[in-house]
């Protein structure tokens, strides 16, 4: 069974005030400026009246302006009062004026467990969503921890969600139903939850990378400046020099590899190590290699056997599987 909430302000008709991409919820205040013709006529008949009641509505198409804007504008603040539905249009000039019907929120007649965790639920996500966003201020938290009713509850977060686009505002906003509301709302937040720890990740994983990348830079650099100071400044040329050598050797993929990590082991040594001049001979050694180069081999297996036998006493095994290498060897070269 359901019950209907707080009994709504009774008014029948309303001047209309028509907005585009914005949608006023109830409890909220909204900054507009206005700046149509229509729109400026009627703020200003307003001041003439008792009560100040408007109903603001959102622009089913926002591009869709029949009316030449003026070269002035007014900055005013409304605050929504209530849902309604626009019944019937009865006037379009100097500005549009409407027959309207007060809506009131559907909530369930009885305590449902359900229903209190599913606010809950809404409330802690919301929570969250203002810890992970860079733009949404921290005194939201101690505002909706404050709020008991879950209608006002819901608008209040809606108002307050800069994700929603205007279209799912607007469903919010005539969603009477209080339970799917809610239910509607909370998996807007458990996505924009699930959005936000992304974007955290993603720019925390940036911030690490351009922190490696600078603190390697500061470390360079002050590796050049000790370099020049020891009087070892010519290093890093001999390094590049090397790095074209290697890349213009033709190595295959796993042997330019290693000689661009011994490269890049020379790079941070001390011409004075023990082991500088160690892994220099060796890269000028891989450097000097011709890998490109193929000889034609001919292998005389009886000529082989002759010069075994005439240098190496015995050994006979070893022999033998020399001589299957060669035999092997001429069948495929």
């Amino acid at each position: 069974m359901a019950n209907k909430s707080k009994k709504p302000i009774e008014i029948k008709e309303l001047p209309i005030l028509p907005v585009r991409d914005t949608v006023l919820f109830p409890n909220a205040i909204l900054p507009l400026t206005v700046g149509r013709d229509s729109s400026l006529k009627l703020i200003s008949d307003l001041s003439d009246r008792e009560d100040k009641f408007i109903g603001v509505v959102a622009q089913r198409d926002p591009r869709v302006d029949n009316i030449k804007l003026p070269s002035q504008s007014l900055f005013t603040f409304v605050e929504g009062l209530q849902r309604i539905a626009l019944e019937e249009v009865i006037q379009q000039e100097p500005y549009l004026r409407a027959r309207v019907k007060p809506l009131t929120d559907i909530t369930p007649g009885e305590k449902q467990a359900d229903f209190d965790a599913l606010v809950r639920s809404v409330t802690s996500l919301f929570q969250q969503v203002v810890q992970l966003s860079p733009t949404l201020s921290d005194d939201l938290q101690t505002v909706v921890m404050n709020i008991d009713d879950p209608s006002r509850l819901s608008d209040f977060i809606a108002s307050n969600l800069p994700s929603l686009s205007s279209v799912e505002k607007q469903e919010l906003l005539e969603s009477l139903e209080l339970k799917g509301r809610l239910e509607r709302l909370n998996r807007h937040l458990a996505r924009e939850v699930e959005l936000q720890q992304l974007r955290s990740k993603i720019q925390s994983d940036v911030q690490d990378q351009v922190t490696q990348s600078q603190r390697e830079y500061y470390l360079r650099e002050q590796m050049k400046a000790i370099q020049k100071e020891l009087g070892e400044g010519d290093g890093q040329q001999e390094v590049e020099g090397l790095r074209k050598k290697i890349e213009a050797a033709g190595m295959p993929e796993e042997a330019r590899k290693e000689a661009l990590r011994e490269l890049g082991r020379l790079a941070k040594m001390s011409p004075a190590a023990a082991d500088y001049h160690v892994t220099r001979t060796y890269l000028d050694w891989l450097v000097v290699l011709p890998w490109n180069k193929v000889s034609e081999l001919k292998v005389d297996l009886t000529k082989a056997r002759t010069v075994l036998d005439e240098d190496h006493f015995d050994l006979e095994k070893i022999k033998e599987r020399i001589l299957d290498y060669l035999a092997v060897l001429r069948l495929k070269p």
